[in-house]
């Protein structure tokens, strides 16, 4: 029998309903004897359900079972399973609430105290600012959060930039020709969504209050993140004046794709968090 049926032989999943009217929808996935003190939330991403991209958060879930770990995995309202509620509040004060909720539910079904809250991108940026207010947070990863270009970003771009074009010029290196795409819905090549990162202050605040608190948190970035992070060195001069105190740590995959299509990086991210997440 391979390691992953075993494991699998030794997990649970169920599904549940939470929330003041039970309108948020998750998954559960725990081992069979559950030995870590502290239970894992994943906060879904965009508008991609508790899934996650390519199912990169069921993929941790299972792979977090093994080390111990409960990870409850939900859609935020009116996102996959979830109803949409307080519609009249603003988007920021609503995800609050809904983070909120889930954190209770695990507190109060499983008595967990400690929460390590996680996500992709919007899902990152979710977590870090709710656990500025709460104690019960014990850590955070945030896989492609905010980024800032700093001066050392610039030349190491310029030196990308200055290759891909030299590369370009000897005929080693084509990039992909754009296609043209006839759609009968989408009239305009601007993104649907286009998502806007929190600003530095708000982020070093939220940093500041964290690290002090004795809170761990994980940077996780990717290739993804080229135009603004790419350098593991850039983490810590973006955030020059802050002492990480040892409580902040990074992996930086630069040939990994935002949303990790290909498997074997879904497997690199999963294995590194994995490492974070129990160490």
């Amino acid at each position: 029998m391979t390691a992953a049926a075993t494991s699998a032989r030794r997990m649970r999943e169920s599904a549940c309903l939470f929330g003041p009217q039970h309108e948020l929808s998750g998954i559960v996935t725990e081992p069979a004897t559950a030995s870590r003190d502290a239970t894992c939330i994943l906060v879904s991403a965009g508008l991609m359900p508790k899934f996650g991209p390519y199912r990169i958060y069921a993929d941790l879930a299972r792979r977090l079972a093994g080390d111990g770990f409960r990870t409850l995995r939900f859609d935020l309202g009116g996102i996959g399973d979830s109803q949409q509620t307080n519609a009249g509040l603003p988007l920021r004060e609503r995800t609050a609430l809904e983070i909120r909720a889930a954190v209770e539910h695990v507190t109060a079904t499983y008595g967990s105290n400690r929460v390590i809250l996680g996500g992709l991108c919007s899902g990152a940026e979710d977590s870090f600012r709710y656990a500025e207010n709460d104690p019960r947070v014990a850590g955070v990863v945030l896989i492609d959060p905010f980024s800032y270009r700093t001066a050392s970003w610039k030349w190491r771009h310029f030196v990308y930039r200055a290759a891909r074009r030299t590369m370009r010029a000897l005929r080693v290196y084509e990039p992909i020709a754009a296609r043209s795409v006839v759609s009968p819905v989408v009239t305009s090549d601007k993104p649907l969504v286009k998502y806007k990162y929190m600003a530095h202050a708000e982020s070093s605040r939220i940093l500041k209050a964290l690290i002090a608190r004795g809170t761990r948190v994980h940077f996780v970035y990717t290739g993804g993140m080229r135009e603004s992070f790419n350098h593991e060195h850039q983490l810590r001069e973006m955030f020059e004046p802050i002492d990480f105190a040892g409580r902040v740590t990074l992996d930086h995959f630069p040939e990994v794709d935002h949303t990790q299509v290909l498997e074997e990086d879904r497997r690199r991210l999963v294995s590194a968090i994995r490492r974070r997440v129990a160490g």
